[in-house]
């Protein structure tokens, strides 16, 4: 349980990256070219056929020159060519890449969920494409044609970006490969060719001719070590490309950001409560607060009622906490347990652009310039049939929390579950659950105590980590967790006091449902939130600008050969049908 909460550094390296390349997505996002680049599903893939072996030896030393797909054209861009070889190639790299779509949504939100983007187990050509692209014709329909229309504009734009990443220009800008990401690209693809190797020994094939059959006809070792080093390097290109971007934008740029798009930026914390009403007339008992069944009957409220009822809970607000209680207590019945939680009339870090969807004038007194904490006004919500009370707990501004931060942790695990004796896991009751929080905080607290009777240091803490910690994801980094953004996937408290204001060396224990955390405050950022936000988003602007741009001029100008691609198109379809009939063969690598 501990270890799903968090996550090992090189996970966090890629969601953060991934973060990073997602994060405008709230305000803008093309998609148009990163929906055939597949950057976001880092992946470059090798397709093990399991049913290949049953195509008999006989046909081993066949196609395994592969001349007429190396030679013939499947379509052209400009002065550029893409043989049959090449179209075979970004075909399955365009399945590859659907496929791994659908399992990132199986392990993101559970078995099937993929299947609602792509369904693995059904041929492409008998399931809906749910790609929405602009430049595709009304003839794609399924996720065949989808591969079949898609595999020119894959394969030119990669070669682009390619093209532009071994250019001087490139080179002029900094772009240039480390020692350490040619050994990692070269490593990556050697165990990708040796297990493709170990495929085609067991088969009893030649690897060309195994390569052949299992990713398309014309692909052999040298080839596919070519494409493979080729499409490492344009992704390399592009996520120095997006750095770039970030690197470049001045403190004028974020500032004219800021100034033209303060309603989405510029937040607020409110305290908020509601009474419905119907504009049907109530009866005496329904609108009454002292109800035969109080406990569980909610009342029915006239809009005169509500406004009354409003105003009186607005009447008895002294501060933030008589706000939270007044809520209880004026909750209907049904609800009253809901808005123990404090999260329950909480609006925290609003936007006007958000509080405007639920009413204008709402919205334009919140973010009012003379606005300041324990302001209140009642508004008349009349879209959603209520009265709101609005408490100011926070007045607009931007968010001046740092944008990232570094800490370690060392967590007492608190179980609230356990194995039966057949190996399922069983719900503990609520009384066995809170007696292991509180054995795990007298725990935390006793081991918090002895580090400060200690040395109190970091390095002290990094052993006491490795001696103590249940996250066992974490303790050959002595708890180190860096690059925590609001945005990070951890759990709210954790991220929570990552970000809050800290001296390096604080110290504090947080509970979350896994239980008890000791945290150390290691570094924050020299950014703030809004800054790092609005650099992120010009920055994802100008990638857009760069990744769309090219898809656009390629996808307006590639010329395809029909008939040489709907000749050779059948073999890749049939391969992909074998990985439907026998899909349990399917392996990845990514970095």
């Amino acid at each position: 349980m501990a270890n799903n909460e968090i996550k090992t550094n090189a996970e966090i390296y890629r969601e953060q990256r991934k973060a990073r390349l997602a994060k405008a997505a709230k305000k803008k996002k093309s998609g148009k070219g990163d929906k055939i680049l597949g950057i976001l599903v880092k992946v470059i893939c090798i397709v093990l056929v399991a049913g290949v072996v049953l195509w008999g030896v006989g046909s081993a030393v066949v196609n395994i020159f592969c001349l007429p797909q190396k030679l013939l054209t499947a379509a052209t861009y400009g002065d550029e060519k893409l043989t049959v070889a090449e179209y075979n190639y970004y075909y399955m790299s365009l399945y590859n890449q659907a496929v791994s779509v659908a399992e990132q949504y199986d392990s993101y939100y559970g078995d099937g969920y993929g299947a609602y983007y792509f369904d693995t187990s059904v041929d492409p050509a008998e399931q809906d494409c749910t790609v929405a692209d602009d430049n595709l014709p009304e003839t794609v329909v399924t996720w065949a044609d989808y591969f079949e229309y898609t595999a020119p504009e894959k394969g030119f734009l990669m070669k682009s970006i390619y093209n532009q990443a071994m250019s001087d220009e490139a080179k002029a800008k900094g772009f240039e490969l480390t020692e350490e990401q040619q050994e990692e690209m070269q490593t990556s693809i050697d165990e990708a060719i040796e297990t493709l190797q170990g495929y085609a020994d067991t088969a009893d094939y030649h690897i060309d001719n195994y390569i052949s059959k299992a990713i398309g006809e014309g692909i052999n070792e040298d080839l596919y070590r070519e494409l493979l080093e080729r499409d490492t390097v344009a992704q390399y290109y592009i996520e120095w490309y997006q750095e770039y971007a970030a690197d470049n934008i001045s403190a004028d740029d974020i500032n004219a950001y800021y100034e033209e798009n303060k309603d989405s930026i510029d937040v607020s914390t409110i305290r908020y409560f509601a009474v419905v009403y119907t504009d049907e007339e109530a009866t005496d008992d329904e609108a009454t607060d002292d109800t035969t069944d109080e406990e569980t009957t909610d009342a029915t409220y006239t809009s005169a009622q509500a406004k009354a009822r409003i105003e009186d809970f607005a009447s008895k607000i002294t501060d933030e906490e008589s706000f939270k209680t007044l809520a209880i207590e004026y909750a209907e019945p049904s609800y009253a347990e809901s808005y123990e939680d404090d999260s329950a009339t909480l609006g925290d870090a609003l936007t006007k652009e958000t509080l405007s969807s639920l009413s204008e004038d709402f919205a334009d007194w919140v973010f009012d310039s003379s606005r300041k904490a324990g302001d209140i006004e009642i508004f008349n919500v009349e879209s959603q049939s209520a009265y709101y009370v609005a408490y100011i707990v926070s007045p607009a501004g931007k968010d001046t929390t740092i944008s990232s931060a570094s800490v370690r942790h060392l967590l007492v695990q608190a179980d609230s579950t356990t194995t039966d004796d057949e190996g399922n896991e069983v719900d503990l009751s609520d009384d066995e659950i809170e007696a292991n929080f509180n054995a795990a905080k007298t725990e935390a607290d006793d081991i918090l105590a002895d580090w400060k009777a200690g040395d109190a240091t970091e390095d002290s803490f990094i052993e006491l980590v490795k001696e103590k910690t249940d996250d066992t994801a974490s303790i050959e980094t002595g708890g180190l967790y860096e690059d925590i953004t609001a945005d990070s996937s951890y759990v709210t408290e954790f991220i929570d006091w990552a970000l809050d204001d800290h001296e390096v060396g604080d110290t504090g224990i947080i509970k979350t449902s896994y239980g008890y955390h000791i945290m150390y405050y290691v570094s924050g950022a020299d950014t703030q939130k809004w800054e790092s936000d609005i650099a992120e988003t010009l920055a994802n602007d100008e990638y857009n600008a760069f990744i769309d741009g090219l898809y656009d001029e390629i996808a307006a100008g590639v010329e395809r050969n029909e008939k040489i691609i709907s000749f050779f198109v059948e073999n890749q379809e049939e391969i992909v049908s074998t990985n439907v009939s026998s899909y349990s063969s399917s392996s990845y690598y990514s970095y």
